[in-house]
Parts: C-alpha cells; sequence; structure tokens
C-alpha cells in the first residue's frame, strides 16, 4: 500500500491511544385611558439596567457631562459646586423633620408674591445606598445637608427613581428600609425606575402604600389603567401665591428591557413626551376653572441622557422640546432627571433648566429658582465630605446594619480549604482562584438558570472586593462582600467576533513598569504585567491564551469556548453565536464594554447565585483546583515563541512515538470504531496562526497542544484546568466519563494524529492529481 495512505490509518492509532489515556471523571453535575402603548411588558428581551454604569454621552443639546464613568467597583464622583450661596431668609418652612412650624404657617392666607429664592435638592439613582463609603454620602449626611437647606430657605427635595434597589443591605428588605429612610428625611416625591419594578409590580404598589409622600409617574399603565397619579403640587409656603411646583413623573419606556418581564405583567408604557403635554393640559384647564395660575412646571423624570436610548425617550430631548413648547410659554420647567447615571446639567433658553447627579448618592443635584434665572449645579461627596451626620438617620441606618448582619452570619462553607484572593492588584490584572470559582458558580446557574445553556461566563476584576481567608468559615455576609455591588446575572447571546472584541478589550491594558527602573514588570512566566483595570475579566468555560509583548489587538494567539453540549472546549467560530453569563453592570456595557448590548435574559443577584452554587457543592468541589492564586489556566499568558514552540516540540515527539510503534498491527485492527475515536479527538484545540494579529484571522492549519491541559514551556507554573461545571474531587467522582482534562502526552498525540491525517490525505489528493 502507497505510503502515504498508511499515514491516516497510523494518525488512528495515536488518537485511540490518546483517548484511552485521556478519560477523566464528573459529577453530574385614577382610571385615565392611555396613550397608545409604545412599549410592552410581553417583549422577551430582558435586561437590567446599567445600574452601576456613569456613562456620559456626547449631547446634541447643550448639556455639559462633568463626571462619565463610573463602575461597579468605585463611584467618587468630584464636582464643584460653582453656584452662590443661598440668601439668606426669614422664617421659613421645615419638613416631616420638624413638622411643627409647617402646620402653623398653613394657617395663614396666601397674600404675597414669591421674593426670595427656592432651593431644589434632588437625587437619582442612589441603588440602596444607604450607607456612608467611599464616594457615596449615605442617607445620614443628605438628611443633614437637606435640613441645613431648609432653615434657609424654602427647599424641595425630589428623587428621580431607582432607589429602592441595589445594594444587598437594601435587597434584603425588598427596598423597605430605603422607603422608612426616604420617609424619615421627608422626600416631597419620587418618580417610578425601571428598578422599583424588581421586587415585582405588588412591591411598587406596597411603596406606595409605605410612603408618606408621592410616589408618581404618568405614563405607566397596568391593563390600560394608570398605576400611579400622574403629578402632584407642591406648595413649601402657602402665605405665597405663585410659588407652587406642578411636579409630573415620567418612567422610561426601556423599563419593558430593563427589568425582568415577571415583573411587570400587564403593564405599557407611553411616550413620555406626550404623556406630559397631556397632563400639563389638563393641570392648567383645571387651574383655569379654578381662577389659579401655576408659574412652575417640574418634569420628574427617570429618562436619561445615553444616546443608546430612543431620541424621543431622552431626558435632554424633553427639555430642548418644551423650551419651544407653547404649553409652558411664561412659565418655567425644571427637568429633574435620572437612569443613565450621568452627572450633568444644562439650560434651554431662558424657562428650561436640567439636572442630573450621576449615581450612588456621590451628588446631590440643587437647582435654584430665582425670580430673575434659574441655575442648576450639584454638590459633590468632596463638597460635603465634613458634613456631620443626621443623628436620628444614622441611628436608623445603624439599625438596619445591625439587623442586616445577623441575618447574614449564617454559616455558607465551614471551612474554608483555600486563600481566594481578592487584592486589587490581582483581581484587575490576570487570572485568579477567586475569579475562578465565581465565574464556575454563574457558568454552573447558566446551565440550568437561562433558556438557553450557556457556554462561558465572565466577571469584571473590578466587581470583586474581598478575600476569602483560608481555614475560617465563609459567611453569607462574606459572600456579599465579595461581591457588594448588587449586581444580578444575566445571559447575553454573542457571536464569536463580538467575544474575541470583548477579550482584546479585556487584555488591552496599557503593560506595568517600574517606577525607578522603567522597565515592565514581569509575571513569574516572564511576561509583561498589565496595568490594574477593573475591566479586567476573569473567565469560565474559555481558554485563552495571549502575549503581552504584542500590541494591545494583537495579543490573542488562540481561544476556545466550552460546548455545553459536548462537554468540550471548541475553537472559537466568528461567525457563531454563543451564550455569555455576566453581571449587569457589564451586560450594560459597562467598563466600555458597549459589545455586550443585544436582548438578554436576567437572573437573581450574583451574591445568591455565589452563595447557592457554595453551599450546594462545598461537598463535591475539587479545592486543590483552586489552590494556586494566579492558575495561568484559563487566561494563559505565553510569549508567541514559547507557545510556537510547544507545536514544534509536539510534532518531533509524536514524530519518534510514530517510528517507535511502526510494526505493530494495522489501526484499523487496533481500535474497532474508528469514526467514534476520531469525533472524540475534536476537543479543545485552540486555533492558531504562525504570525499571530487577531483570532479572526487564525487559520486551521496548526493546533495548540496546550488546550485544556498542563502542557507548557518549563518557565510556566501550570495546573489542571478545573471543570467549567461543578467539578467533585477523587472521592466524590462518578462513572460519568467526561473528556475535559487531558494529560500531556495525550494531547500530544491528538494534535499530531491529526497533522499526519491531513498530511496524508493531500498526499493522496496530490497523487490522484498526477
Amino acid at each position: 500500500m502507497d505510503k502515504k495512505r498508511m499515514i491516516p490509518l497510523l494518525s488512528t492509532l495515536v488518537l485511540s491511544a490518546a483517548l484511552v489515556a485521556n478519560k477523566t471523571y464528573a459529577e453530574e453535575v385614577t382610571p385615565v385611558m392611555p396613550e397608545e402603548p409604545i412599549a410592552s411588558a410581553t417583549t422577551e428581551q430582558v435586561a437590567t439596567e446599567e445600574s452601576q454604569v456613569t456613562e456620559s454621552s456626547n449631547q446634541t443639546s447643550e448639556i455639559e457631562t462633568e463626571m462619565t464613568s463610573s463602575d461597579s467597583e468605585e463611584s467618587s464622583q468630584e464636582v464643584a459646586d460653582t453656584t452662590e450661596p443661598v440668601s439668606e431668609s426669614p422664617e421659613m418652612m421645615t419638613t416631616s423633620l420638624d413638622e411643627t412650624a409647617q402646620e402653623e404657617m398653613m394657617a395663614t392666607t396666601a397674600t404675597s408674591e414669591p421674593t426670595q429664592d427656592v432651593t431644589i435638592l434632588h437625587t437619582n439613582d442612589m441603588h440602596g445606598n444607604m450607607e456612608e463609603g467611599r464616594g457615596v454620602l449615605g442617607m445620614a449626611k443628605l438628611a443633614a445637608v437637606v435640613e441645613e437647606y431648609r432653615e434657609q430657605g424654602p427647599t424641595l427635595l425630589l428623587d428621580g427613581g431607582d432607589a429602592l434597589q441595589g445594594m444587598p443591605i437594601t435587597n434584603s428588605t425588598q427596598g423597605e428600609e430605603m422607603v422608612a429612610l426616604m420617609n424619615q428625611i421627608g422626600y416631597d416625591a419620587m418618580t417610578v425606575g425601571n428598578h422599583e419594578f424588581d421586587f415585582g409590580l405588588d412591591q411598587l404598589k406596597r411603596f406606595k402604600e409605605l410612603l408618606t409622600f408621592p410616589i408618581i409617574s404618568a405614563n405607566i399603565y397596568v391593563d390600560g389603567v394608570r398605576l400611579m397619579q400622574p403629578y402632584t403640587i407642591v406648595d413649601k409656603d402657602e402665605t405665597v401665591a405663585g410659588d407652587e411646583f406642578v411636579v409630573i413623573a415620567l418612567t422610561t419606556p426601556e423599563a419593558t428591557t430593563k427589568t425582568h418581564p415577571r415583573n411587570i405583567p400587564g403593564v405599557t408604557f407611553t411616550e413620555p413626551i406626550a404623556e406630559v403635554e397631556k397632563v400639563i393640559a389638563e393641570v392648567e384647564a383645571r387651574a383655569q376653572a379654578e381662577g389659579k395660575e401655576y408659574k412652575n412646571y417640574v418634569v420628574l423624570s427617570h429618562l436619561g441622557i445615553d444616546q443608546t436610548t430612543l431620541e424621543q425617550w431622552q431626558g435632554g430631548k424633553l427639555a430642548e422640546a418644551f423650551s419651544q413648547s407653547k404649553l409652558l410659554e411664561g412659565k418655567r420647567l425644571i427637568v429633574v432627571d435620572g437612569h443613565s447615571h450621568t452627572l450633568a446639567t444644562a439650560n434651554y433658553g431662558d424657562n428650561v433648566v436640567y439636572g442630573q447627579t450621576g449615581n450612588y448618592l456621590n451628588n446631590i443635584g440643587k437647582i435654584t429658582i430665582s425670580p430673575d434665572k434659574m441655575t442648576a449645579t450639584s454638590l459633590s461627596y468632596n463638597d460635603l465630605k465634613d458634613t456631620v451626620p443626621h443623628v436620628a438617620v444614622a441611628d436608623k441606618v445603624a439599625q438596619v446594619k445591625a439587623d442586616f448582619e445577623k441575618l447574614n452570619s449564617e454559616v455558607i462553607v465551614a471551612n474554608n480549604p483555600v486563600e481566594l484572593d481578592a487584592d486589587r492588584m490581582n483581581v484587575r490584572v490576570r487570572e485568579t482562584n477567586i475569579g475562578n470559582l465565581i465565574t464556575d458558580a454563574m457558568l454552573e446557574y447558566g446551565q440550568t438558570g437561562f433558556s438557553n445553556k450557556t457556554n462561558l461566563a465572565v466577571m469584571n476584576g473590578g466587581g470583586i472586593r474581598k478575600t476569602l481567608e483560608k481555614d475560617k468559615p465563609i459567611t453569607k455576609g462574606g459572600v456579599i462582600a465579595v461581591l457588594p455591588f448588587g449586581n444580578f446575572i444575566s445571559q447575553i447571546e454573542m457571536t464569536g467576533q463580538e467575544i474575541e472584541a470583548m477579550f482584546i478589550k479585556s487584555l488591552g491594558s496599557v503593560l506595568q513598569t517600574n517606577a525607578e527602573t522603567k522597565e515592565s514588570v514581569l509575571d513569574e512566566n516572564g511576561q509583561p504585567l498589565l496595568e490594574p483595570n477593573g475591566g479586567f475579566l476573569h473567565v469560565s468555560g474559555a481558554l485563552v491564551y495571549y502575549d503581552t509583548t504584542q500590541d494591545a489587538v494583537k495579543r490573542i494567539l488562540a481561544i476556545s469556548i466550552y460546548n455545553p453540549e459536548t462537554d468540550e472546549y471548541e475553537p472559537l467560530e466568528m461567525t457563531k453565536r454563543y451564550y455569555l453569563a455576566t453581571n449587569d453592570f457589564l451586560a450594560a456595557g459597562g467598563d466600555g464594554y458597549t459589545m455586550l448590548g443585544g436582548s438578554r435574559e436576567e437572573g437573581p443577584s450574583l451574591d445568591t447565585v455565589f452563595a447557592d452554587y457554595l453551599s450546594t457543592y462545598a461537598d463535591v468541589i475539587d479545592w486543590s483546583a483552586y489552590e494556586a492564586i494566579n492558575p495561568n489556566e484559563r487566561l494563559v499568558s505565553i510569549s508567541t515563541a514559547d507557545f510556537m514552540a510547544l507545536l514544534e516540540e509536539a510534532e518531533e515527539v509524536e514524530t519518534v512515538e510514530v517510528e517507535t510503534n511502526k510494526d505493530q498491527a494495522p489501526v484499523s485492527e487496533q481500535v474497532p470504531d474508528v469514526k467514534v475515536e476520531q469525533e472524540k479527538a475534536t476537543t479543545s484545540a485552540p486555533v492558531v496562526t504562525e504570525q499571530p494579529t487577531t483570532s479572526s484571522q487564525m487559520t486551521a492549519s496548526s493546533t495548540s497542544p496546550v488546550a485544556n491541559s498542563s502542557m507548557a514551556p518549563k518557565s510556566m507554573v501550570v495546573t489542571k484546568v478545573a471543570s467549567p461545571v461543578a467539578k467533585p474531587s477523587q472521592e466524590h467522582q462518578t462513572d460519568k466519563m467526561l473528556p475535559m482534562t487531558a494529560s500531556p502526552s495525550s494531547l500530544i498525540s491528538v494534535v499530531t494524529g491529526f497533522g499526519l491525517m491531513l498530511f496524508g490525505l493531500l498526499g493522496v489528493r496530490t497523487k490522484k492529481e498526477d
């Protein structure tokens, strides 16, 4: 027989031996007819609003964005207050913190025109940040600031939505303790944000009962009936005519995809601008009939100015539209906005002003209404950090915290056998064991928690905040300390090309240099380390090989993705569609991952996913897979030269092995089912190219022997890759055969076998052509 025809048969022998040696085991593991609805809760798209994204947009209006990016790790936003101090005034109205003076003043008849400034203080997107923290004012300092302004003059306090959900301390009571604090401070009104729906429609209705001030929205309808009252009228001094504020509220129609559909059954959201026009017309008609005149309107909106939001749903566009509207001719409009987490102020003409405060109580918005002008600015954390907290509110926060800590003292893992390191200079730079464990939990949830099985999971290093120490119990509170931002797990569908772009961004940071020598700081493999970046991604269900000496867009040498149907890794295909599990922060484009858009499903909070995983699998997890703090198994830092040398070395080794076994019986006699063995051999081999540029340019001409194995240059310290789903230790193994982890020799055989097959087939074709 022709020698070239023998090569495919010889290769089958190699593959058979490799696969036989490659077995490992794992466990199975007020009724009003609405406008035509423009968004419906019946949509199947699910998303979570970028609850921890501050993304400043280039607006076509005059909005000047002062603070632009806030991630799930830090939100310290600093903006100087350029407004002149509010003028001192005589005896003023107080709030629910002191209601006696208010009752006395309401007995007086309105006789005078407003001659002094009115201050509107406003918040938005607090997301349950009741405690003071890094860059976060907290509710006690907010209360103190509000009280100070109320002592100086008439002051309104408004909230632009997304106040009652977010932080674990708030979520633990489904927002009710945050409601109590807002009542205590004495807000005048708040609108409904999309995340006010997160605990369900019944809980939102309960908020309406618990709040001692109006929660309003004009454009939310349930089965054709308004869910909330559309507006409220705030009159801070009934002795003064013309100082009333008509506050009309709006909710973003994006709520249909920015909370879970189960939270909004039968809910529709109408067009914001049209709904405001409708309410203004109603208010003006009623005022005329009663012989009144309202000169000040407030649109309290949760719309935002994000450029990804439809233009007609943006708060800035609403402000611009009403600056030209005849409905408000001779009147003034203040737009207090939220939703996009942007710190921004703007004036539109001489009768409309816009303000948004960013998020998380990093700032307090301040709008000063003078007889001849309106000025919008903000008070930053730095401006207010020396403020003495309000005692009663501080006591309430302390009590809530104590209750929360007691609730979260529950032990999840009796004894943590390994140190799970969350050091900032680690989790933002390279693969870590804690990042692996968290993403393993996410990938495991993704096998049954969504409509489609998840291929891979990613978590930003900036969202991992606390080390779990060795030989100590892991408590529920400890898990929350690791993942403190109240993020939710989300699943999105992506193409291979988008996944490649995601990893290019993750690994695209500049390199660390020694401050004294100016030389690169190297990892234990002799490769330059990346600068710390909160957007550095930890992974499960992906194997990524990269060379940091290359240009940022050329660093990736190979990518393989987990296939949950076959329990195997496969080379990334640019046009194939994959399912990615991540947190809602990244899913909404946080940390600049704009490729993570599109429709998505939402699951429970990340801390819940992680805690459930640990409590369920603590006894079967192979903790030895997490012993190395920097495993270098999934995100493999390797030089291009070493990577290519591996391929050459594998070819040489297999050539010797084939020569040694050339006198053995034909492969067809040794392997009864060649087809089955060949199908099993198509596992985990990432695709590489001789001159790496981007992974989209990789060809199938050669495969890497290091995929899913411990094979690596001698300079590298690599242990076995942990299974991307819950994997038992040896004493918990079952008979389920799962070729997920391979020995170096068997993988060398797989790679070389395929090479021999291709070479032989090419020879046959060449001979036929001859």
